[in-house]
């Protein structure tokens, strides 16, 4: 498969031949992401297709937003959004 590049990273995908464990409570916990308007990313991007949150939204008290949700293939995934710098 081809490599997805977004800033500062190039992420590549491949089959696994044999079931992954799980990333959560590994050495590689999880992945993290930032979106603007993590609300309505959920509700039309994760919601929409059926993906369930592991953790819900919710707000730091740092005042980021902040859930978790875990891929098919076993990887945590947090996703957030950081207040505007004002």
């Amino acid at each position: 498969m081809a490599p997805t590049d977004v800033p500062g990273l190039q992420l590549r995908f491949n089959k696994a031949d044999a079931a992954q464990a799980p990333t959560k409570g590994r050495v590689l916990d999880h992945l993290g992401f930032d979106v603007k308007d993590l609300k309505a990313f959920i509700k039309t991007n994760l919601e929409a297709n059926g993906v369930k949150l592991d953790r819900p939204y919710s707000v730091n008290a740092s005042g980021i937003g902040i859930a978790f949700v875990t891929d098919p293939f076993g990887t945590y995934i947090e996703i957030n959004e950081r207040p505007s710098a004002k």
